[in-house]
């Protein structure tokens, strides 16, 4: 850390800018000054100088939104504001003022620069995929641990001691430093309703009369999927098996609605059903909540009426209080780790 620094280029990097302004200097010099606690912190033990850069340069860049009232942060706060008419997500803001710094603000901060989206496959980029596929796993940090809660004070403190004398910037940070603005924009549609007036595909008609009109269907094993497909719908059975690729998976979910059928494997058993024989709520405690945080694990409509019709309450995120922290924010935290899945077909 003695011989290692943040520069300028790094602060106009994030900032997508390539000329400097006369507030720069000292916002870069704040963020130097943030990266000793920052690295002596066990949050980021074991990660690289380039991870402790960021959280810093984006701390410092939270410190000159405050100050300036515009930037990224602040189309942030007013975006998720209007999405949730609450201040921000996991945190207690009882005591919040707005063109302040203030401690939920920071702790968020760090919430998101520990927390990793899985890498979404590339169909430009082919060569990429073996990348992607190894870092598939994502990570979502615990916004309550209390390292997390530690770092975020001692940061607070050294933005709260200089408050007075951080400079004005002239030119506002980028829009979407924070989180992607189009997917706070995107709007939350209705589930796809059957009326009288639905022109249904015959999968959907037999699917509706199978189950008397409910529109979930569970089937514990392909075996069982297999003879439904063929007997039920009427599907051509194929010398290989229908839906080949899914031979070696179990605990299926269709779900019949107005645009069609879905069907999701390896979610039946978090799925708290009396119609559902596959339900396990050991199972939905530990796995339930990947549905809301790896793209294509389960399709969008079929986890909103899960959350609508109340048929998870079992997930949980795996750390204390992980249950009251995906409950109570699954909308924004399908947002932020679904991405481009959140309301994608």
């Amino acid at each position: 850390m003695k011989t290692k620094k943040i520069y300028m280029n790094d602060w106009l990097t994030t900032n997508a800018r390539n000329q400097t302004q006369p507030a720069d200097k000292w916002y870069v010099d704040f963020a130097n000054r943030l990266l000793p606690l920052i690295d002596s912190s066990p949050l980021y033990a074991g990660h690289t100088f380039y991870d402790l850069t960021q959280t810093a340069i984006r701390v410092s860049l939270y410190f000159y939104d405050t100050i300036a009232q515009s930037g990224g942060w602040k189309v942030f706060c007013n975006k998720y504001r209007q999405l949730y008419h609450q201040t921000l997500p996991f945190y207690d803001c009882t005591d919040y003022i707005d063109d302040e710094i203030n401690l939920p603000d920071v702790c968020l901060l760090l919430w998101d620069s520990l927390s990793q989206p899985a890498l979404l496959p590339d169909e430009d980029h082919p060569e990429l995929q073996a990348f992607a596929d190894l870092h598939a796993p994502f990570h979502f940090q615990n916004p309550y641990d209390k390292e997390l809660l530690a770092l975020a004070g001692k940061l607070y403190d050294e933005m709260d001691s200089l408050f007075e004398e951080a400079p004005i910037g002239e030119i506002p940070s980028p829009d979407s430093w924070m989180m992607n603005s189009q997917v706070l924009e995107t709007p939350s549609l209705p589930l796809p309703e059957i009326t009288p007036d639905s022109r249904l595909t015959k999968d959907v008609e037999r699917c509706l009369k199978y189950s008397n009109g409910y529109p979930l269907l569970y089937f514990a094993t392909y075996r069982e999927l297999h003879t439904f497909l063929t007997q039920e719908l009427k599907w051509e059975d194929h010398p290989d098996g229908l839906l080949a690729d899914l031979k070696d998976e179990k605990n299926f979910v269709i779900y019949a609605n107005a645009k069609g059928m879905l069907m999701a494997p390896g979610v039946a058993a978090c799925f708290c059903d009396a119609r559902n024989a596959a339900y396990h709520a050991s199972t939905a405690a530990a796995e339930a909540y990947k549905l809301f945080c790896l793209p294509g694990h389960c399709p969008f409509d079929l986890l909103k009426y899960g959350m609508q019709h109340g048929l998870l309450p079992d997930a949980q995120l795996p750390f204390p209080q992980g249950k009251e922290v995906l409950q109570n924010n699954w909308d924004f935290i399908t947002r932020y780790f679904l991405d481009e899945y959140y309301e994608g077909e």
